[in-house]
């Protein structure tokens, strides 16, 4: 599994579980399937994140940064 620092966005401030975890190294579990994963438009692949105090998270590719 890859590990990735979780990203989410300042501005966005409806989902607190999200924002807490911003910055952190996440596993990256699996992509979403269809009916799990944003609906609508061209959106980008989304992904099963697990944060180290084992929280998971729905996240976009673009909120994915490479761990070192």
């Amino acid at each position: 599994m890859q590990r990735a620092i979780f990203n989410y966005p300042k501005e966005f401030t409806t989902l607190p579980e999200y924002t807490a975890h911003t910055g952190q190294v996440v596993t990256v579990i699996r992509p979403l399937t269809n009916e799990e994963a944003d609906q609508g438009g061209d959106l980008e692949l989304m992904y099963l994140v697990r944060a180290d105090d084992g929280q998971e998270l729905h996240a976009f590719e673009s909120e994915l940064d490479t761990a070192s």
